[in-house]
């Protein structure tokens, strides 16, 4: 079986489009500028990806806060929606006992159907005392 194709085949490069004339028969760019063009856009639009969803996080975080520095432990997630925070987004969640108990970095909180209960700083987490 012959690994290297010789002729003119069926196969395109990912990036330009063009044919691939020769080289392994698995080969999916035609140059190396090419491979290189390819995954520089492909790393761009993941570092994007990235920035947007810690950003929706960061938003979380400091609602989360405003909330504990005002003294509130419970919220409905309504209110919390108005306020901007995205239900979808969070750092940890899991079940203990018959709760669910989510972070959003080292704040801490129990969800329910309708709310988000006793939330706090996770007494155990690291953070940055000012």
């Amino acid at each position: 079986m012959n690994a290297y194709k010789l002729d003119e085949g069926s196969q395109y490069c990912l990036e330009c489009g063009d044919p691939i004339p020769y080289g392994r028969s698995d080969r999916k760019y035609c140059s190396d500028k090419c491979r290189h063009r390819y995954h520089n856009r492909e790393t761009r639009r993941w570092h994007r990806r990235c920035a947007r969803i810690i950003g929706i996080l960061e938003t979380n975080y400091g609602i989360l806060e405003s909330l504990i520095k005002l003294g509130v432990e419970n919220a409905l997630k309504s209110d919390l929606v108005q306020m901007g925070y995205n239900l979808d987004f969070l750092t940890s969640c899991r079940k203990v006992g018959h709760r669910m108990v989510c972070r959003c970095f080292d704040i801490r909180y129990e969800e329910t159907e309708s709310r988000l209960r006793n939330i706090s700083f996770d007494r155990f987490a690291w953070r940055d005392e000012e």
